[in-house]
């Protein structure tokens, strides 16, 4: 085609991978023009042409060095069509290049007998290509030229450039790029990762493993060369395996993040950040479903929400938060169920509760069913004409299941445990006639000196009969048996116990006080308190209080019997050589009857 034209007197040997820029830009150099530009012009061939590729300005290059056409085109990036070039055998996207930023090999620019032997490769324009092949350094960036039509002229740029180190790369770090040249050399494969544009499937591979290496909070912007390369090759150790790994390592990367502490925008950080803002490339949409539908199925999503530019369906899981807001359910009631179930842990002594994995709304649609059914103990103790604290005793004694059982929290019913309890009771009823002398269960109780708890465990442990005025009693009071059906059932002998107001009143002095008075010994704990429902149990025995009430007095019993004021009364027994018990802090005074006068 071009037969009139014949090579320049003067050229330059090639080398496989030259793009037609380096060479146009060498051979310009050879031949005593200072600018690439000027000397396309000068020998007659489009130079913007020949930047994007042109086959025919390539061939005429070629033939003006004297060099074979075809590597030199294969390693030149060829505008097929607006946006996407083409590089050995594969079809990639502009947004994969780097075309205005010269980088070159510091080992292949330093101090060669002739500048002219200074070789571009044309993979070096591809962003993901950080390093010389034949070296194994990083590529070094060269200062961008004062006119922006002679950065591919690179020739002049590199005069009198001097790279500031080499830094070598590892070996197994270079997966990346070693893939991306087998894709461009041979095209792409028939792996899950080969389906993706070039420019997918690199971005991919070092934005997952910049995550996977630094972390959520990665910067792109301050990621070095050598990370970048770390990065690439462990993204592309997962993505090489398919869509399952990635999912596995999405999953793997939730799990090391303590539930409810943060979302899937914090765990993913950069990566999630960087498939968002390339919604404008469909190209991504692999990637962007994949992570887009682990999101949705993994994390607490409410309906509606957007990610990645399309809404959630379905919730599919939930977090204590989005549960109590969507179904009502305290966070207690239900860290209770959910804890019972394995999915949540109890801290800060029962009060609060951690997930052990999101709620699945399944999960929560069972419970809000069996909490709906569910009372405090005071509805369920009126729904059966017994006060609180006796509906405790039943359900301590195990008549009655209890659900969420806590030292720290309300303990619920279920409304057919209640009924089931009081239907249990129906089944030993039988019509009393005139001549049967019955007393109702509390009366029994007192009779009989025991708990009301152990005498109704008795009763359905052995089926005694029991009567009613109603044929369908709804309260527990209702029941009435006869009280040598209990046989010799009777309660062991229990000490006398007071309270500490009883104490406090009695012997005129504060509550505190009578605390101090327990913790010093001189009045004993009670060994059986007055029910275990009263949590704190401040109650000592009636022997040792009336022995300690006989021996002390009060300094306000003093003042009584005398007439004078606190101050006054204190002043005149401690004159006389009567001192008060010691019992530190702001306890009331109290004397040894021995020692006043």
């Amino acid at each position: 085609m071009f037969t009139a034209t014949k090579p320049l007197p003067l050229t330059v040997p090639t080398i496989v991978g030259e793009s037609a820029t380096s060479f146009a830009s060498r051979l310009a150099r050879r031949n005593g023009v200072p600018r690439m530009i000027a000397f396309c012009s000068d020998v007659g061939i489009d130079y913007f042409a020949l930047v994007n590729g042109d086959p025919v300005e390539i061939q005429r290059l070629a033939v003006l060095g004297d060099i074979d056409p075809v590597p030199l085109q294969a390693a030149t990036p060829s505008l097929i069509e607006p946006g996407w070039f083409r590089l050995g055998n594969e079809r990639i996207k502009f947004t994969a290049f780097a075309r205005t930023t010269l980088r070159i090999c510091p080992m292949c620019a330093q101090n060669p007998d002739d500048r002219t032997g200074i070789v571009h490769h044309g993979i070096w324009q591809l962003a993901a290509i950080r390093s010389c092949e034949r070296h194994g350094c990083h590529l070094v960036a060269v200062p961008r030229p004062a006119n922006a039509n002679d950065c591919f002229d690179h020739i002049p740029m590199v005069d009198h450039f001097q790279p500031a180190g080499i830094v070598m790369v590892k070996p197994n770090h270079l997966e990346l790029e070693n893939y991306l040249i087998n894709r461009i050399q041979n095209g792409p494969g028939g792996t899950w990762l080969d389906q993706s544009p070039l420019h997918v499937a690199a971005q991919a591979c070092e934005m997952l493993g910049l995550l996977l290496t630094i972390g959520p909070k990665a910067k792109r912007s301050e990621t070095r060369d050598p990370q970048w390369a770390v990065a690439g090759s462990a993204g592309l150790q997962v993505l090489q395996e398919g869509p399952n790994s990635l999912r596995k390592k999405l999953r793997a990367i939730r799990d090391a993040h303590p539930i409810e502490e943060k979302l899937h925008r914090y765990h993913y950080g950069v990566f999630f950040e960087w498939l968002r803002y390339r919604d404008d490339d469909k190209d991504f949409d692999i990637f962007r479903n994949i992570v887009r539908d682990f999101i949705f199925k993994n994390f607490p999503i409410a309906t509606g929400a957007i990610v990645f530019g399309k809404p959630c369906p379905e919730q599919q899981l939930h977090s204590f938060q989005t549960a109590e807001k969507a179904f009502g359910i305290p966070h207690i009631r239900l860290g209770r169920k959910l804890a019972e179930m394995g999915i949540a842990r109890p801290e800060s002594g029962g009060r609060f509760y951690k997930l052990n994995k999101y709620i699945p709304t399944a999960v929560l649609n069972g419970v809000c069913s069996e909490l709906a059914a569910l009372v405090g103990t005071k509805e369920a103790a009126k729904s059966i004409g017994i006060n609180y604290t006796l509906f405790e005793r039943l359900a301590d004694q195990g008549l009655i299941k209890r659900y969420y059982e806590s030292d720290q929290g309300s303990s619920y019913y279920s409304k057919r445990d209640v009924e089931d309890f009081i239907d249990s009771l129906r089944q030993l009823l039988r019509h009393p006639s005139s001549e049967i002398e019955t007393v109702d269960i509390s009366t029994a109780v007192r009779l009989r000196g025991i708990m009301t708890a152990h005498v109704t465990d008795h009763i359905l442990t052995h089926r005694i009969t029991l009567y009613a005025a109603s044929t369908h009693p709804v309260s527990f009071r209702e029941f009435r048996l006869q009280l040598n059906d209990l046989g010799r059932l009777k309660g062991r002998r229990r000490e006398k116990i007071v309270s500490s107001a009883e104490v406090a009143r009695a012997l005129k002095v504060s509550r505190p006080t009578v605390y101090r008075l327990r913790e010093e010994g001189h009045l004993q704990v009670a060994t059986e308190r007055k029910g275990e429902w009263v949590r704190r149990g401040h109650y000592s025995t009636r022997a040792s209080f009336e022995k300690f009430r006989s021996e002390i007095i009060s300094l306000e019993e003093l003042a009584e019997t005398s007439g004078r004021s606190l101050v006054a009364e204190r002043s005149h027994q401690i004159g006389h050589g009567a001192l008060p018990i010691s019992l530190g802090g702001k306890c009331s005074d109290i004397f040894r009857r021995n020692d006043v006068v």
